[in-house]
């Protein structure tokens, strides 16, 4: 490969990262920036970063809303692993009728696009009296993401060579144990881009939010949507809340990505 098709193909991608990443940059420089800086012509393109105005004002009156969303996200993320790690444990390791199926039928659960159960959803909450609750948001991210959680961590128990989780039983553990001692923690950089992944599902989830909730239970991406209205639109408020929606997950992914390089090559290359 010559040096000029080398640098050719270093341009083109420079470029279609630049694409792909404008928007971001520019929202970011604009949460820096007053309302008339952001409507100026020519534009302002390098803002007064000390100018945190736009993120005073959108704490001081929706704080309580990304606490909401902290609580759920977090919440649903626990409660989808607690159950979706021993079912694919023992969808992998036990054996009875209809195995494949029921694996089959989990996946298949997760095609089904979540806005379109919120109806039934709401009428069962609505009759439990759970509408506007963080439980109700945590059972409903908790119980969508369960498919997804369930077959991807299925194929990282399946990279779990039987002969370790055989010697386990020989030496006397009891399935709970093999899993507990054993399975979980042969798998744990593969748990942790499940969850990874669930968390950032979960903490952008917008359509069962706007849902399901009203004024209590209101999660941030359901404030960032407020902020567009028929008459008008605050761009400094919509900035600044997505730099604060961006953070935790980037923060999350950084924090698990030794995790998730691990997990995302297990069994790429057979012994």
């Amino acid at each position: 490969m010559t040096n000029q098709n080398v640098g050719f193909k270093l341009l083109a991608a420079a470029f279609i990262t630049f694409i792909f990443t404008a928007p971001i940059l520019w929202m970011v420089l604009s949460a820096f920036k007053t309302i008339n800086d952001i409507y100026a012509i020519p534009p302002v393109w390098i803002p007064d970063f000390t100018y945190l105005d736009n993120f005073k004002l959108l704490l001081s009156e929706n704080w309580e809303f990304l606490l909401n969303s902290v609580i759920v996200t977090l919440g649903a993320t626990a409660l989808c692993m607690i159950f979706a790690l021993p079912a694919a444990f023992g969808l992998v390791n036990f054996r009875f009728r209809g195995q494949e199926f029921l694996a089959d039928w989990i996946l298949s659960t997760r095609m089904m696009p979540p806005i379109a159960a919120a109806v039934p959803i709401f009428i069962v909450f609505n009759t439990l009296g759970m509408l506007d609750t963080l439980p109700a948001l945590i059972l409903v991210y908790a119980g969508f993401n369960l498919p997804f959680a369930v077959w991807v961590s299925m194929s990282f128990f399946r990279n779990i060579p039987k002969e370790v989780i055989e010697a386990a039983r020989v030496e006397g553990c009891t399935w709970f144990q093999t899993f507990r001692l054993v399975a979980l923690p042969l798998a744990k950089s593969g748990i942790a881009t499940v969850a990874t992944f669930v968390f950032i599902f979960a903490w952008n989830e917008l359509l069962l939010s706007l849902f399901l909730t009203s004024r209590e239970a209101k999660t941030f991406p359901v404030v960032i949507s407020s902020f567009s209205t028929v008459t008008k639109t605050y761009w400094e408020l919509i900035s600044a809340a997505t730099i604060i929606q961006i953070l935790p997950p980037v923060i999350f992914t950084l924090l698990m990505q030794r995790h998730i390089v691990s997990g995302l090559t297990m069994g790429a290359v057979k012994n």
